[in-house]
């Protein structure tokens, strides 16, 4: 009663946002796994990788491609015809499969219309909640919105594992339509807060606020043009631009050993698929755990740089104890101490970030930081792979983990990020713009 009670009491345009949200990741992860055991049984492993090939490739360049819209036009609008999308592309599938038509070059461009939603609603969402709460409320919306896409990642691919084993394809594919229809449904009731404005302030409170250094919304350039100043003002801001790119390469040792590896790891200790399924669990239950009010009450006690540089460490620990312990209980519980620890990473200055960049270019600079996160992704297993031809599955670990440890050395000695994570909410707002203004003009 008590969580329903705290979750009427949210403003009805972040509640409705965060549902369109859970609902959207529910049938996106559900639906993946039903492509993936579609296209495997009706046209082999061939198939399958000629799907993720391509729509893997389209998800990169569609991410920097798309960006200039959020900056464009209304986040709430674009949210509405991404979901309506996906909702399109969700029927069409479930036409398809119900007729029992499989063509290889149909599921491809469906796929492509799903990539070219997400394409459009990743960064927009990822910029949107500024808009819907004040900034003394934003803290909590990113903590709730880091807690619904927990909560899509580990109930989505359970979902739709349960319906294609309950039901089967055809009634799989039919209920993410019914979930992406809920989710365009929530989306179409997104609202700006009629109180979502700040209260009267002195004159003395306006000044420092006046002093905030703004930077004017651009005028309108060409689709290209746009898309070159976001990726300009990314690599401008030094703090922005070492943070992502470390971040990256955390990524690029994280993924491995929590993905590719794992289930190397466990065949090597003998264990069966059950403890493959607990290992992820795991994963996700940490970090559900994290984002329910352990990070957030560590970040709290210890403040930011120091909750950052202790995730840092214990999960380079933890990453080197996979690789080395024997125990399968302990390999679940390292990799709920990795999930804890991504999000405290992931929660440690993202309302800063969002703060930090200026209104009219949050969409740009988010889709250049998610194009480097997908970059990441698809780089991660040939990493792996490369270094499994010469080394043992431990010492790939233990190589991962020392990797992931120097990549999070770098990001402490970020300069200026120090500064930046001390500073008050308030204090946050405008600063790319404040320490960085050559960044947002144009030659």
């Amino acid at each position: 009663m008590h969580t329903l009670a705290r979750w009427r009491a949210l403003p009805p345009g972040l509640r409705h946002f965060l549902l369109s949200e859970l609902l959207g990741l529910l049938a996106t992860a559900s639906m993946q796994l039903g492509m993936a055991w579609w296209i495997s049984s009706q046209g082999g492993a061939a198939a399958l990788a000629r799907y993720g090939a391509l729509t893997g490739l389209a998800a990169l360049l569609a991410t920097p491609l798309i960006s200039p819209a959020g900056d464009r036009w209304p986040k709430r609008l674009l949210i509405r015809a991404g979901k309506l999308c996906l909702a399109v592309d969700a029927l069409l599938l479930a036409a398809l499969c119900g007729a029992g038509v499989f063509k290889l070059t149909l599921l491809c461009l469906c796929g492509l219309l799903s990539v070219a939603a997400t394409a459009l609603l990743w960064p927009v969402e990822a910029s949107l909640l500024p808009e819907l709460v004040p900034t003394a409320a934003l803290p909590d919306a990113v903590r709730l919105r880091r807690a619904a896409q927990a909560m899509g990642g580990l109930l989505g691919p359970a979902l739709g594992g349960l319906l294609l084993a309950a039901a089967g394809l055809k009634l799989a594919m039919a209920a993410n339509l019914l979930l992406c229809l809920i989710a365009a449904a929530a989306a179409w009731r997104i609202d700006r807060p009629a109180g979502n404005t700040a209260p009267p302030a002195s004159a003395e409170a306006l000044a420092p606020a006046a002093a905030m250094a703004t930077v004017p919304p651009p005028r309108r350039r060409s689709w290209l043009g746009d898309i070159a100043d976001g990726l300009r003002a990314k690599w401008r801001v030094r703090l922005d631009r070492w943070w992502t790119l470390t971040g990256a390469l955390m990524m690029l040792c994280l993924l491995p050993a929590t993905g590719l590896l794992l289930p190397l790891r466990i065949q090597a200790l003998g264990l069966g698929a059950a403890w493959f399924g607990a290992c992820s669990a795991g994963l996700s239950a940490g970090l559900l755990l994290g984002v329910a009010g352990l990070a957030p009450a560590l970040i709290a006690r210890l403040g930011r740089v120091r909750a950052l540089a202790l995730a840092i460490g214990l999960c380079a620990a933890a990453m080197a104890g996979i690789g080395l312990c024997q125990a399968a209980p302990a390999l679940v519980a390292l990799l709920a101490l990795i999930g804890l620890c991504m999000s405290v990473t992931q929660m440690v200055g993202q309302v800063h970030r969002l703060l930090a960049i200026p209104e009219h270019y949050r969409a740009r600079m988010n889709a250049a930081h998610l194009m480097m996160a997908q970059l990441a992704a698809a780089l991660a297993p040939a990493v792996a792979g490369l270094l499994l031809l010469g080394n043992g599955l431990r010492t790939v670990y233990l190589l991962l983990a020392l990797g992931f440890a120097a990549a999070g050395l770098l990001l402490l000695a970020v300069p200026g990020l120090g500064a930046f994570l001390r500073a008050d909410h308030e204090a946050a707002r405008g600063w790319y713009g404040r320490h960085y203004p050559q960044a947002f003009t144009r030659p």
